[in-house]
């Protein structure tokens, strides 16, 4: 909604003709008063068609604030379309009038409403105050969740987040050896980012009051930035990102192929009228971003799910093809409150690796859980960061599986954080988190693994059991490494922390966007240089050549400022003798080694990863500096 107010000394209208065939019918066609009054000039807008009410609501707690800074009784409600470029619907802005109209009139307050869908001349004469002229935007995206979902009534199953309110909690730490000891109790001596993380957890406070240090990182090695052409907590990933980003996703397709998944593509928008849809986020609402199409809104998804249940829904299933498992690298948008928002903790646009597996029963969830720890462990453990881990698990499911869970943790090997829950207040029934914690005393979840116990009945997924009868299947949720935004923020967390006990910062090597950066001393040594590339290339490793006219020193310090991991110098020894003089970052030396040697060894230490071509020209002096230093 936007608005203009004008505090008038009177004010009159005199509709002229009809601008719609659905306009309003007329009481009276010209309207006088020379009595003070407060004129709202109110043009409705799409996204107020997502919650009306709400909007109606908020629109007629502005003008009642205005009312009474000015001490005005007598107000206008005046529709006017051309204050926006994204006007609702005509019978959509007449309901949020009528509804601002009687809004305000139970408030007490003397109200006139123009009607709608007619051409009118007005005159109007602004008292000329530092209040009598405001224009005021109402940003209603806060009440966007309420519009993706109907009142609960009667007989209609709580929001996870009402559930979640009356729902008893008690937290533990539970060992590997099967110990289990209150969270408040737990002796911390040894396990300090653990204590930290539980603090964060049972705090539940996501706010943020300063930058965390991989902001800063990402710009200085020019893997991510902010846009500012975009909406809050959107990103850019210049080349040296993107080719980190795909090497991450590759990564994680790859695994999931080895698991058996079947990989798909679903779309980003989804109808929030669709009846499963509607239902799912009327259990689980969440802030979303609407999108408009036509007279019908949609919503931009915020995981994968959507997609993928409807389209196994539609599949045919059999009990034999059990358990099931699709996956997704799925563009994802949550719009999450701007004082929560914090680099790539906690963006509004991310990259979810989804995989969604579909089992007949409990023993098979525990099954696959099992399985499943195995890959996430080995992904998490391939990031090279520390981890603390939790499970979230409903009271009776723990009761009844308690050697699975001790099973599991064993599995994990060091304590975890355990809560443990009466009522289940979301779809799931066991729920584990793999969370990377900062410097300011924040954490955020990478992996996780679910069971779902829910939505295969509310999307209608069915598989046929050995006895020919559908059956509805459990689901296991399954995030095997966090979403990438998040894997970028838990490794340059982790290259911080680092930092401030003296050790080299650095980035995984599979993942980094340039693995070799070869330094020619001058340019008569660049055609030597590209000669060994052609080496390199074929072998899949990422390298760059240095052939600015700069120092020799200048070169190495740009080199160590990305963090290159190794940086080879070139000139007339190396030429003669067929060795690379190599720096090696993490292992902070410098050593001969030929060309076979270097691939070897960077082989030895990536061979589990795809290989990621680098996106970007391999020579420097054709690379814009988007946001390094040198």
């Amino acid at each position: 909604m936007r608005m203009l107010q004008i505090h008038s000394d009177g004010f009159s209208y005199e509709a002229k003709r009809k601008a719609l065939k659905t306009a309003e019918d007329l009481e009276e066609k010209v309207y006088k008063t020379d009595d003070s009054c407060l004129v709202n000039f109110i043009a409705a807008e799409t996204i107020d068609e997502t919650n009306l009410k709400g909007a109606a609501e908020k629109t007629a707690d502005m003008i009642a604030s205005a009312a009474e800074e000015v001490k005005e009784t007598n107000i206008v409600v005046y529709p006017w379309v051309h204050l926006s470029e994204t006007p609702s619907k005509p019978s959509s802005a007449m309901k949020l009038l009528k509804d601002v109209t009687s809004n305000l009139r139970n408030r007490g307050l003397n109200v006139v409403q123009v009607p709608f869908g007619w051409y009118k001349a007005f005159e109007i004469h602004c008292k000329g105050h530092p209040l009598a002229e405001r224009s005021k935007v109402l940003d209603i995206s806060k009440e966007i969740a309420k519009a993706a979902h109907v009142d609960v009534t009667e007989g209609e199953d709580l929001t996870a987040l009402q559930a979640e309110e009356k729902s008893t909690s008690r937290f533990y730490i539970m060992e590997p050896n099967g110990n289990m000891t209150d969270v408040k109790e737990f002796n911390y001596k040894k396990y300090k980012e653990l204590e930290i993380y539980v603090n964060y957890e049972t705090a539940k406070d996501r706010t943020v009051h300063e930058p965390p240090p991989h902001i800063e990182i990402m710009k200085n090695l020019e893997l991510v930035d902010y846009e500012p052409g975009s909406d809050a907590g959107n990103f850019r990933w210049p080349p040296r990102g993107l080719t980190l980003k795909k090497a991450v996703e590759e990564r994680v397709t790859s695994e999931m192929v080895d698991y058996g998944a079947h990989v798909v593509q679903t779309p980003l928008i989804y109808d929030y009228a669709h009846p499963s849809l509607k239902s799912y986020l009327q259990r689980f609402p969440s802030r979303q971003y609407v999108v408009r199409s036509g007279d019908r809104d949609y919503f931009a998804r915020f995981s994968a799910c959507f997609g993928q249940f409807l389209l196994i829904s539609q599949a045919q299933i059999s009990y034999k093809q059990l358990p099931l498992k699709l996956f997704e690298i799925a563009p994802s948008y949550r719009r999450e409150q701007s004082g929560e928002l914090a680099g790539m903790r906690r963006p509004r646009a991310f990259t979810m690796p989804d995989i969604h597996e579909i089992v007949a029963d409990t023993e098979m969830a525990k099954d696959a859980v099992n399985n499943q720890l195995v890959f996430v462990t080995k992904l998490m453990n391939e990031l090279e960061l520390s981890y603390e881990v939790s499970f979230r698990i409903l009271q009776s499911f723990f009761d009844e599986n308690k050697e699975f869970v001790e099973g599991v943790i064993t599995k994990v090997g060091k304590p975890v954080m355990l809560e443990l829950f009466d009522e289940r207040y979301a779809y799931f029934i066991f729920k584990g988190e793999w969370n990377v914690v900062d410097e300011q005393k924040k954490a955020a979840c990478l992996a996780t693994i679910q069971i779902d116990v829910e939505n295969g009945e509310r999307f209608n997924i069915k598989y046929v059991d050995q006895d020919g009868k559908e059956q509805y299947p459990l689901i296991l949720h399954t995030s095997p490494s966090g979403s990438i935004e998040r894997i970028l923020y838990g490794v340059l967390e982790q290259a911080s922390k680092d930092m401030k006990v003296g050790k080299v910062p650095h980035l995984p090597l599979w993942m980094t966007p340039v693995q070799v950066r070869l330094v020619p001393v001058n340019e008569n040594f660049i055609d030597y240089c590209t000669s060994i590339c052609e080496t390199l290339d074929k072998a899949g490793v990422r390298y760059e050549i240095d052939d600015r006219q700069l120092t020799l020193g200048k070169k190495i310090r740009s080199a160590e400022k990305l963090w290159i991991p190794y940086i080879a110098v070139i000139g007339d020894k190396e030429k003669e003798s067929g060795e690379l003089a190599v720096r090696r970052r993490e292992n902070k030396d410098q050593v001969l080694m030929k060309i076979e040697e270097l691939i070897s060894e960077i082989d030895a230490k990536t061979n589990f990863a795809p290989k990621q071509r680098l996106l970007l020209p391999n020579m420097i002096s054709r690379q814009p500096i988007f946001s390094r230093e040198v």
